[in-house]
């Protein structure tokens, strides 16, 4: 009976496969030597709407290369930047764009086996303007973490400084890149969306009566310690901000009989907790994916929760609960019933405040409607590492493609490509096939109502318009 409960619910989704989106063009990174791998870290949209793909390159000499390549809006490719270090290991971890320049965030090794990080500064055109070297002890690890914005929306480096057995924080700030604040005993994992008002840095402090400790930091302001009921190990994965002074931190927390949970801390910089919200989906083990922010502050949490973990009918489910901007559970809402054990999910808001989801193991993404079910969903061949909303409805992105091949001997492989691939609209409402009749009724009959999750908004910006008339009838007949 459970199986055939599964096969209905996966039969259910699977009928939203190819709904509303096609394939606009496909960006496939092929490294100098085919049979080698590239690996993505970070995707960044472009003022201009290009694409910038940061991470590492396999070489057959020397481990990785640090990464990088623009992807043009058309889909072609602008250029690429690769750089080797001294040893192993080579990547660019992060980029943003600032002062009409991209900064990259890259790690190398020295000769001598250490880490070190450095942060490169280019114009549009991929040519390197500065190179910053990030300054660290001799004997000394530094583990680059991510760009930020510090003061005046200045680039800032959150980094792990390793030195005589001991983890430290370090922050270094873009007019010299030298580091100017070290917290001894904070572990970093990572740090909240760039705010110009406050940075906040996560991390973790390990303590007498308990496991391992949550910590934020506000830069230069104040520590915010959590520490869970049941003194396990506590971790913050995520934050995000409202762009002034308002903060929510997602921790990975050990719940006791409740197994792995998540914790909601809201916080109003720079000291003060306003809520706090634990989520347990009937005591099974849950798992922070990611976490979005919308207009009215209500947060979006995407949660993986592992059910019957241990036993033979264990089953992988993603999740999507919002909490209000008081901290009540609004909505609960099963997404993918039974993944894979990789299973793994993006959250993301277009300008409109529609709510998107991609998922690896199976592979898509969706539009959601506003109790969190899909209004649709395309399926896609990729691991998917980053997920970009347009405002025209089209959606970007990026990942790693699986692509088979038919070898010289006739046999087919299977093979993994860095890439990017752009879907837009394509005015099939219904998911039959084919732009008709229907979808153009469809249209028609919604015409000028306005909200969250229309069907028949094709291009997710609230309201059923002109621009969502004119894309049926640019496709009418396509598919028949």
């Amino acid at each position: 009976m459970r199986t055939l409960i599964l096969m209905a619910l996966a039969f259910n989704i699977t009928a939203l496969a190819t709904a509303q989106m096609r394939e606009v063009w496909r960006y496939v990174y092929v490294p100098p030597q085919s049979e080698l791998y590239a690996h993505l870290n970070r995707a960044v949209r472009l003022a201009d709407g290009s694409l910038l793909l940061v991470g590492w390159v396999e070489t057959p000499t020397n481990g990785h290369d640090a990464l990088a390549i623009r992807v043009n809006p058309d889909g072609t490719e602008a250029w690429v930047y690769q750089r080797d270090g001294a040893s192993l290991d080579d990547a660019f971890v992060d980029a943003v764009e600032a002062g009409g320049d991209l900064w990259l965030l890259a790690q190398f090794t020295d000769a001598e086996g250490y880490r070190y990080a450095e942060v490169h500064r280019l114009n549009q055109s991929g040519q390197p303007v500065q190179i910053y070297a990030l300054s660290r002890a001799s004997n000394a690890h530094l583990r680059p973490i991510r760009l930020t914005f510090g003061e005046s929306w200045q680039p800032a480096v959150v980094a792990e400084l390793v030195q005589n057995s001991e983890s430290l924080l370090a922050l270094y700030e873009a007019d010299s890149f030298g580091y100017v604040f070290l917290p001894v005993g904070m572990r970093p994992w990572g740090v909240a969306d760039p705010n110009p008002h406050f940075i906040l840095m996560l991390g973790t402090r390990a303590s007498a009566s308990h496991s391992v400790d949550a910590f934020s930091y506000f830069y230069d302001v104040a520590f915010l310690r959590y520490s869970g009921p049941a003194g396990g190990v506590d971790i913050p994965m995520l934050a995000t901000s409202n762009g002034m002074e308002h903060y929510w931190v997602g921790i990975q927390s050990e719940g006791g009989i409740t197994g792995e949970d998540v914790v909601v801390l809201a916080y109003n910089a720079p000291a003060a907790m306003r809520w706090g919200y634990r989520y347990s989906y009937q005591l099974h083990d849950d798992y922070a994916e990611d976490m979005v922010l919308d207009r009215r502050e209500n947060l979006h949490l995407l949660v993986k929760t592992v059910l019957w973990r241990g036993e033979p009918f264990e089953r992988h489910t993603l999740r999507l609960a919002t909490l209000s901007p008081q901290g009540a559970l609004l909505t609960d809402t099963e997404l993918v019933p039974d993944g894979a054990p990789i299973l793994s999910g993006l959250l993301r808001l277009n300008d409109a405040g529609e709510r998107y989801v991609g998922v690896s193991a199976p592979s898509f993404f969706a539009r959601l409607n506003p109790s969190g079910q899909p209004l649709w969903r395309q399926s896609v061949p990729m691991t998917l590492e980053a997920l970009f909303p347009e405002t025209d409805g089209s959606v970007l992105t990026a990942g790693i493609l699986r692509i088979e091949e038919r070898n010289e001997w006739g046999y087919w492989r299977t093979y993994e490509r860095l890439g990017a691939i752009k879907y837009a609209p394509n005015g099939d409402l219904n998911a039959d096939g084919c732009v008709d009749d229907a979808d153009l009724i469809a249209v028609l009959f919604a015409f000028g109502q306005s909200g969250s999750g229309l069907q028949a908004d094709v291009n997710a910006d609230g309201v059923v318009d002109d621009a969502d008339l004119l894309t049926v009838l640019f496709h009418f007949g396509s598919g028949c």
